[in-house]
């Protein structure tokens, strides 16, 4: 009985986020432009340090194996930098260390990649049916980025903590590990990224202070709504990121066009979900 009002409820945000990028294509293309940019600063900084991570990790495992190091000894002694194992406590350390830099250099880039380009693009998405004048203010974007940057700082927060625990699990032989712990840190990180894409859409109209309780409100009352827009989002974009896997040893320019679709799809996705939050949220 209730299938068909809610039903509505999605479909109105999809058809008026299609109809909104055929009436302001250039909008659009800028947001457009703006994903494409986060995503290649995310790659360059991959590129640069994922490999030195995976590096680090390898030399200390074929390190222990090689020479038989009980891994269940050195607990938490890595973490405190105690001397156990003289030499090889000293390599391994070092590694771990290197690690930890160089994630840490890795989600600074990614965080500061997603709070101004990411956020400009959420900016635009969301103020996609304002004038022009308005929408292009600086007074506006630098208010709309402060708040961005808040809830990113805190979604962050809580992506590092998930990160350095999914560290730790990889290198559970050598460090102690809490799966409870771990549970808990990942099942709060799904929460809060459910909660703050709630609220992203929601910054140009809520004061930040009166930000959290809207969230709330919204997330638990429209949650059988929003997961369905959630739902059909990661549909679009999974399909779209399917689609690269599938040409990416096929065809060089059918893999360029399947690329360019992806990032058209994530821009696509901000302003129908922008749309959907509005809706539920009745402004």
């Amino acid at each position: 009985m209730h299938s068909k009002p809610q039903n509505r409820q999605l479909q109105k945000p999809l058809k008026e986020a299609f109809f909104l990028i055929k009436k302001n294509k250039r909008i659009f293309f800028l947001i457009f432009l703006l994903q494409l940019i986060f995503f290649l600063i995310v790659i360059i900084a991959g590129i640069n340090y994922i490999p030195k991570i995976v590096e680090n990790a390898k030399n200390m495992l074929d390190y222990s194996e090689k020479l038989g190091i009980n891994a269940e000894n050195l607990g938490l002694d890595i973490l405190q930098q105690k001397n156990t194992f003289e030499e090889d406590q000293v390599m391994i350390s070092r590694n771990y260390d290197s690690i930890r830099k160089n994630l840490y250099y890795l989600l600074s880039y990614i965080f500061l990649a997603f709070a101004v380009v990411n956020g400009l693009a959420w900016y635009f998405a969301s103020n996609i049916s304002e004038k022009k004048k308005k929408m292009f203010s600086l007074k506006n974007i630098l208010i709309y980025l402060l708040k961005f940057f808040v809830l990113s700082a805190v979604l962050g927060i809580f992506l590092c903590l998930l990160a350095y625990s999914i560290i730790k699990v990889f290198l559970s032989g050598y460090v102690s590990v809490n799966p409870i712990n771990f549970l808990v840190l990942l099942l709060g990180s799904v929460l809060m990224i459910y909660f703050i894409y709630i609220g992203i859409p929601l910054l140009n109209f809520i004061r930040l202070k009166d930000l959290p309780k809207k969230i709330l409100l919204l997330g638990i009352k429209r949650f059988v709504q929003l997961m369905g827009s959630y739902l059909l989002v990661i549909i679009f974009i999974a399909a779209s990121l399917l689609l690269i896997s599938y040409l990416v040893e096929l065809n060089l320019l059918l893999l360029l066009i399947a690329v360019l679709f992806s990032v058209s799809v994530f821009a696509w996705a901000k302003i129908y979900f922008s749309a959907t939050v509005e809706k539920l949220s009745g402004l």
